[in-house]
């Protein structure tokens, strides 16, 4: 989820019954995410809603965009089912279409405040996105490799269940992983498609597997260059560069186990490459062992 920032065009924003607006808090994918206080009879709680609108798809009369909307409301649907069962992925309470209104909204987890926590405070509240944790101090900072195999793990466990679901994300990277109790988490869920490689990936070029379709291989390519921005604290189209004072770092060498899965999860030639996360998931758990 990227942070609000300049656009070419404003928005109204629709009230959602149950739910009480408190103020935007960042922009991602098709749409616009909000803080918002959701009422459970006498029990408040903060939740974040994220609004996707028809008119940025494209055209309303062009089949190709009428179809992508599409798909995201059936890929968040059925996410929202799966999201129950299990911790690492995002949790989902209440999908509302309005579509004669050019939308359609999804309430969900809100992220950690970067400062507090879960101790939430509406007026001062920044989202812990991995992007905003990576540049906390108002600089890249890179974190110690033992705590990006720990966070890593989680999110190839979060991942494997997505594909084996047969989904994809389409687009891994540090905006789109927010932090909910300290678990990391994959945002931006109206993204998730079925394992279709015709489908148009709309990920940056610098996270964007070279064969430039959206496959499960393509959303490990684009964890592969996640796990080298947190790793590395570069930018990720340093990568495959590595710093040059790596050879100071007390991790060193346990950075050069994980830098070979990084590797690996970022070969451009597909057999080279891991064809699934779970084999992702059980190098990184057999490194931090």
């Amino acid at each position: 989820m990227e942070n609000p920032g300049a656009r070419s065009e404003h928005h109204e924003l629709h009230p959602e019954p149950g739910y009480d607006y408190v103020k935007e808090i960042a922009s991602g994918g098709y749409g616009y995410v909000y803080l918002f206080n959701r009422k459970q009879g006498e029990q408040q709680q903060y939740v974040a809603g994220k609004f996707v609108y028809r008119h940025l798809f494209g055209e309303a009369d062009d089949a190709a965009s009428t179809g992508a909307y599409e798909r995201a409301l059936e890929g968040l649907r059925n996410f929202r089912s799966l999201s129950t069962e299990s911790e690492y992925l995002l949790r989902i309470f209440d999908v509302r279409q309005r579509h004669d209104e050019g939308y359609f909204c999804y309430m969900m987890e809100l992220a950690d405040d970067i400062e507090s926590g879960r101790k939430i405070d509406p007026a001062n509240y920044r989202p812990r996105t991995l992007k905003n944790e990576l540049e906390r101090r108002g600089h890249r900072r890179r974190l110690p490799v033992a705590e990006c195999l720990e966070r890593a793990v989680l999110l190839a466990r979060g991942l494997q269940i997505l594909h084996e679901s047969g989904f994809t994300h389409r687009d891994v990277r540090p905006s789109n992983i927010i932090f909910v109790n300290n678990v990391p988490k994959l945002a931006d869920i109206d993204l998730l498609a079925d394992n279709d490689q015709t489908l148009t990936s709309y990920i940056p070029r610098s996270y964007a597997a070279p064969e430039g379709a959206h496959s499960i291989q393509a959303d490990i390519f684009s964890f592969g260059k996640t796990l080298y921005e947190m790793c590395t604290g570069r930018p990720v189209n340093a990568y495959p560069t590595l710093p040059p004072d790596l050879r100071n770092w007390d991790d060193h060498e346990h950075f050069l186990s994980v830098n070979k899965i990084i590797s690996k999860a970022c070969a451009r030639d597909l057999g080279k490459r891991y064809s699934s996360a779970k084999g992702l998931l059980s190098d990184l758990e057999r490194v931090r062992s």
